[in-house]
């Protein structure tokens, strides 16, 4: 008799968990989120998949601390104004990681970045977007472990070009002081090989510096950074550099441009060349970490007569550490985030897109984020009292 009741009870109570579980599904599947975008973030990389037709987004820091650091990999359409959250089995470590998007292979190279800890690391991981899937790798010859350091795809010699960078006392394992680095590698994702470049002149150490391959000229523009050990210590920005540096990788050598007029010396910066108009633009960055010296300009650098142009576009959009790509199909520059300020609070979650030819920034609208009506299925509901009949049923008897 004891043992006929626990029975019931135990079909009372498996009944009552079905129906809860019913409800609960069909309750979670009728919510459906028809739109979303990445959140306010910092430092992330952003590069362009020609073959695609997609801009692809990998980390960034959301909050300051080791607890901020994002490992979210996201892809936007222009066409379509969406983006979408691309969810990987692996990923690299995700703050401050830099990209480079290999044409010739359709893979994107990623190197460095932030773990769990502060400490940086050197590793390099491929990307495929066909695939969705992120995969390290173990290359030769492996360089230091670095942070704020710049990468660049050299498609006409089907390389990666990294250039520099920096490495706080806090991170270095090998001694209790900051490293400037004023090395180029060039890795080669055929024979996954990094390669040191050895030459006799080159930038002297800047790190916070924005790259950009010019396709048509083959060659590699680098401009602004940080030439001081510990810049954040700087309230005038009087370690900031304004120079211009050119690479050729088939010659393996460096010239420093001087062009009659400049942006001044800043970091934060970002670039990316223009291939229909010939042209490198550069955007926002700051002069020290001061809120009010973060700034909205925009210039256009020509290889082809060594000068930097002012364009003043309309569009109000200061910030600094955003990313930044050139949609060649669309012939449009995309920023998304980026910073106003050293505070959480202050960083920014918006998509921007520069055309040259109108001279203008164009503030793209959210995404709409709306949940469908909530609804409870018959059909659920007729199998959930279906469970309840069939238990107290079987208890009568």
């Amino acid at each position: 008799m004891k043992n006929a009741k626990n029975k019931q009870k135990t079909r009372i109570s498996f009944a009552i968990l079905i129906v809860a579980s019913l409800l609960f599904l069909t309750i979670s599947s009728s919510i459906q989120i028809n739109a979303a975008y990445p959140t306010k973030r910092l430092g992330q990389r952003m590069i362009y998949d020609s073959v695609n037709d997609r801009i692809i987004m990998y980390g960034g820091s959301t909050i300051t601390g080791d607890a901020g650091k994002n490992f979210e990999t996201w892809a936007y359409d222009y066409n379509t104004n969406e983006w979408t959250q691309l969810i990987t089995e692996n990923n690299p470590y995700g703050s401050n990681a830099i990209m480079a998007y290999d044409s010739e292979s359709e893979k994107i190279i990623s190197f460095g970045g932030y773990p769990a800890s502060h400490d940086p690391s050197n590793q390099t991981w491929i990307y495929d977007y066909t695939s969705n899937t992120w995969t390290q790798v173990t290359p030769t010859n492996v360089p230091y472990m670095r942070e704020y350091t710049t990468m660049v795809y050299d498609a006409e010699s089907d390389v990666v070009i990294m250039i520099g960078g920096w490495l706080h006392f806090d991170s270095n394992p090998d001694a209790d002081i900051s490293w400037r680095f004023n090395d180029t590698w060039a890795y080669d994702y055929n024979t996954n090989t990094w390669e040191n470049m050895t030459y006799t002149t080159y930038p002297l150490g800047y790190f916070f510096d924005s790259v950009a391959y010019d396709s048509e000229s083959d060659i590699v523009i680098v401009f602004g950074g940080a030439k001081g050990d510990e810049p954040y210590l700087d309230p005038t920005g009087g370690l900031y550099h304004g120079e211009t540096w050119s690479y050729d990788y088939n010659t393996n050598t460096w010239a420093n441009i001087t062009p009659a007029i400049s942006p001044v010396p800043k970091t934060g910066t970002n670039m990316a060349y223009d291939s229909e108009n010939d042209l490198i633009i550069l955007f926002g960055g700051y002069t020290h970490l001061q809120t009010t010296e973060i700034d909205d300009e925009t210039w256009a650098f020509d290889y082809n007569t060594l000068t930097w142009t002012e364009l003043n576009p309309d569009g109000d959009l200061h910030r600094r550490w955003h990313s930044m790509a050139y949609d060649a199909e669309s012939e449009k520059i995309v920023i998304f985030g980026g910073s106003i300020g050293d505070n959480p609070t202050n960083h920014l979650d918006d998509t921007w897109v520069f055309d040259y030819n109108f001279n203008n920034w164009t503030k793209m609208p959210y995404p709409e984020v709306e949940d469908t009506p909530l609804y409870i299925q018959p059909v659920v509901i007729s199998i959930s009292f279906l469970a309840i009949l069939v238990v107290i049923r079987r208890k009568k008897k």
